[in-house]
């Protein structure tokens, strides 16, 4: 079944992403979200989060980063999105970045009509280290969707692990 999805995938991935007030009504929207304790301190959480390029080059699936020379706050993406057999597929779309008062937004448009918006916060707890809370809202046709949540879930994963294994290791928790 999943061959049949990522033949799906192949076939549109070549489509212009649709305009919001042009959404299919076989789009299906997710809202997915994670915390995780780091033991680093809430500012130095918060500032890795406003260093966009650091964020973006952490996710295992990114191939390539250029942010725009004229806005820095917005970066061109290229993903290896793994399909099946060790085949995977280049993505190339553009993520805009919004700093924020305790983490950061991220708006993608993708290719097949994907949108995706993250929202990171970053707060600090009580045993003096940082819990770490993503948010995402995906839109996408109910045929990508699993597909897209699960590798969005597993490369998110590793992004935050290695994040929090960097931010420990800088404050000597690790």
């Amino acid at each position: 079944m999943r061959f049949q999805f990522a033949l799906a995938a192949i076939a549109i991935s070549s489509a212009v992403a649709l305009p919001v007030a042009e959404r299919s009504i076989f789009d299906k929207t997710s809202v997915i979200s994670s915390t995780k304790h780091i033991n680093a301190p809430v500012e130095d959480v918060i500032a890795t989060l406003h260093d966009f390029q650091k964020m973006i080059n952490l996710n295992p699936l990114v191939t390539k980063s250029e942010a725009d020379p004229t806005n820095p706050n917005v970066i061109k993406v290229t993903d290896s999105v793994p399909l099946f057999l060790g085949i995977s597929l280049p993505t190339t779309y553009t993520a805009t970045f919004e700093a924020v008062d305790g983490g950061m937004n991220t708006d993608n448009a993708v290719a097949a009509g994907v949108s995706l918006h993250n929202e990171w916060r970053a707060v600090a707890n009580a045993t003096g280290g940082t819990d770490l809370t993503e948010t995402d809202t995906l839109t996408a046709n109910f045929l990508l969707s699993g597909i897209i949540t699960s590798e969005l879930t597993t490369s998110h994963n590793q992004l935050v692990d290695t994040l929090a294994t960097q931010l420990e290791a800088a404050a000597g928790t690790a």
